[in-house]
Parts: structure tokens; C-alpha cells; sequence
């Protein structure tokens, strides 16, 4: 998920509602556009709720803070667009009673080139200047012994911290840009929804050297999230039903490649 939460609201429904369904049997999921309304509206997870007896309605949001306000105050059954430490975050900020139910996927940040011979020795590293992320990605080329050790204590994008025995040298510039650097023959750090924004699943693939672990990058793995007292309804396990399904690993890794990772984990 982005961290910008000044983004235009814009609400859209990719399945219109039937004037004479049984709201009992429609699941309303508030999300994201891409990936998460995209996964929840694949074929995969369409078919195994349809075969459940119910509808899936997927109301679509351009921000980042309507989706839980709207859970908390009943107009959604359930959302899909943010992390743990997110949803912690407005739970104690706001009081918001909703809980996470299951981990659905992550969006790792991977070290991109489009260099099929790649030396790290004099190179040039663009990587994010956000400071949700500018850790992660230091530490993705600490990791990979590319630099011996940093600090974003203070972070200055300016001027980031950093030590290295290979005279690399690392700038910090808007997510938005990175792909740029990719294409201009340098190395970039990228987020996993900015690479697939950019890219798409396939190219990414073709340009990805390496990445975060599961271990580092699951720690932030998108979530489902329902009002608390839901998290056992008969909604809710259905709408968790079809998101387990082994198949729909099988969709993300195709249709996303190395920018989402399905990581499912049933958390209730």
C-alpha cells in the first residue's frame, strides 16, 4: 500500500448491485484499485463465492482513509488495502473497532536493472525518499552487502547516510521516478506497486536481481480487515474461503510477477 493519504476520494463499484438480492448474501469488500480490487475481482475468487451462494460487491477507493471508516461505521462488510501496522495505527488514533482476519499478499521492494551483467562497484542506486520505506531499502542493500551499514536517524533525502567499500553511490528521489533510472541503464530500489504502476508483472521480472524475503517484506503483507465482531460471520469466512485458494497464489504470481508475493495466513 501507498502511505499518501491526500489522495482525491473517488468511490466506484465494479459489480453493480441487483435491486432484488438478498443483502444477507452480498459480501461488500472496500479496496484499492490495484492490486487488491483486481484479485478480488479475478475469476477465482468470483467463482468460488458465487458457488457459495453469494455476491461480491467491491467498492473501490482512491484513499487510504475512507476504506476503514467506512468498515467501522457498517457501510462495507470487509477491506483490503493496508498492513498491520496501518490498521494498528488508525485503530489507536481513531478507536476504530475492526480487526485483521488474514494476510493476503506483499509487495516486496526489489533491486531492479535492466543489465543482463550487473557491478555494483561505482554504481549509482536510486531508492525511495519516503521515510515509511527509505529503511527497507537501505537495508535490502545492507543485506546484499552492496553497502556495509547506514543510519535514517535525522533522515535528510539530501543527504542520506551511508557507508560502502564500493564506492556506490545512493540517491533518494520520488517513488514515482524510479522506473526512470531502470530504463536510463542505472539500478533502482522500487516498491512493489510502483514497479507494477511502471512495469507490469512481466517486465518486472525481466529487471528484478534481487529482493526483500518474505521474513523482512511479510512483516507488511496486506490484510483483510472486518469490524471485530464479524471476524467469524458466515461473510467473512466465505470472503476468507476464497482468498486461501492455492489457485489464487497461482493469478498473483502470473499476473503480478516479482511485485506481489501471495503470502495467505488466516490471523483470527
Amino acid at each position: 500500500m501507498k502511505s499518501n493519504k491526500l489522495l482525491p476520494l473517488f468511490v466506484t463499484s465494479l459489480l453493480p448491485l441487483v435491486g432484488c438480492d438478498n443483502p444477507d448474501k452480498i459480501i461488500v469488500v472496500g479496496a484499492t484499485p490495484s492490486p487488491h480490487a483486481e484479485i478480488l475481482n479475478s475469476q477465482v475468487v468470483q467463482k468460488y463465492i458465487k458457488e457459495q451462494g453469494f455476491k461480491l460487491k467491491i467498492k473501490v477507493y482512491q484513499d487510504y482513509v475512507t476504506p476503514n471508516k467506512a468498515l467501522n461505521d457498517g457501510g462495507i462488510d470487509a477491506n483490503y488495502f493496508q498492513h498491520i501496522p496501518y490498521l494498528q495505527e488508525e485503530i489507536e488514533t481513531k478507536g476504530y473497532n475492526i480487526s485483521a482476519v488474514a494476510k493476503i499478499h506483499y509487495e516486496p521492494l526489489n533491486l531492479y536493472s535492466k543489465n543482463e551483467v550487473i557491478s555494483y562497484t561505482n554504481a549509482k542506486i536510486s531508492i525511495v525518499n519516503d521515510v515509511s520505506n527509505v529503511t527497507r531499502a537501505f537495508e535490502l542493500l545492507k543485506v546484499f552487502e552492496i553497502i556495509d551499514s547506514y543510519d535514517v536517524t535525522n533522515f535528510n533525502a539530501q543527504h542520506p547516510v551511508y557507508t560502502t567499500t564500493n564506492n556506490v553511490t545512493i540517491q533518494c528521489i520520488d517513488p514515482g521516478l524510479l522506473h526512470h533510472k531502470v530504463e536510463d541503464g542505472e539500478l533502482a530500489v522500487i516498491p512493489g506497486n510502483y514497479a507494477l504502476t511502471a512495469w507490469g508483472g512481466t517486465k518486472a521480472t525481466d529487471y528484478r536481481v534481487l529482493g526483500e524475503t518474505e521474513a523482512v517484506a511479510g512483516q507488511k503483507s496486506n490484510i483483510i480487515a472486518s469490524r471485530s465482531n464479524d471476524i467469524n460471520s458466515e461473510k467473512i469466512n466465505v470472503l476468507v474461503g476464497a482468498l486461501a485458494q492455492a489457485s489464487l497464489g497461482q493469478f498473483i504470481q502470473d499476473s503480478y510477477g516479482p511485485t506481489v508475493v501471495y503470502s495467505f495466513t488466516d490471523i483470527r
